[in-house]
């Protein structure tokens, strides 16, 4: 099981207080997910350690124990929990550990879930002169990361502000095109645009 390598100034730092009173809370670092992270769906995987030099007794993430009872009172833990929110978007837990004397820091995570695939709306096709002009709007639950157009073989990326709705208007020398949108975490739905077919 591969595990994350001790920073080298925390063994140090361990070394230094063993023979001191302590007098500071515990520290408390995140590996997995950087906050901030955009992750798909509504649950996650929190990673972490805490370490302390009178040993950490608890590490709790919203308000829940996640630090297993064979690694209570030992100077350095690790812990893992799976973090599920009852809805997509922006989310923060509260990770706070504990140390023997008492003393306890929290962290704040903060991350955005995204569990839906955006969706695009064409709402206006035209074909004039042989170019077709599609307008329509792309969202996304979260956040369009971008909008992409393909016709024949090519592919081009549309230059648009990201957002939960983002408009687009394109002008394409085709038939036929399709305009893809994308959102921050991969997820991507497409629609097919094509000229009307005059009676």
């Amino acid at each position: 099981m591969r595990t994350h390598p001790l920073p080298f100034f925390l063994a140090l730092l361990l070394t230094a207080c063993a023979a001191r009173p302590d007098e500071t809370p515990p520290f408390v670092g995140v590996t997995q997910p950087a906050g901030g992270a955009v992750a798909k769906g509504q649950a996650v995987i929190v990673e972490g350690y805490a370490f302390d030099d009178t040993g950490v007794v608890s590490v709790s993430a919203g308000g829940t124990e996640v630090l297993p009872k064979d690694a209570r009172g030992k100077k350095l833990v690790r812990f893992r929990f799976k973090l599920e929110a009852p809805k997509a978007g922006r989310v923060r837990v509260k990770i706070v550990a504990r140390d023997a004397a008492g003393h306890t820091r929290s962290r704040e995570l903060a991350l955005i879930l995204d569990r839906a695939a955006p969706k695009v709306k064409i709402e206006r096709v035209e074909d004039a002169d042989g170019r077709l002009r599609i307008v329509g709007v792309a969202t996304d639950d979260v956040e369009v990361d971008r909008v992409v157009v393909q016709y024949g073989k090519t592919t081009s990326r549309l230059n648009l502000p990201k957002g939960k709705t983002v408009r687009f208007y394109v002008e394409v020398p085709a038939k036929e095109a399709r305009i893809i949108a994308v959102d921050a975490v991969g997820q991507r739905t497409e629609a097919v645009a094509k000229a009307l077919t005059k009676p």
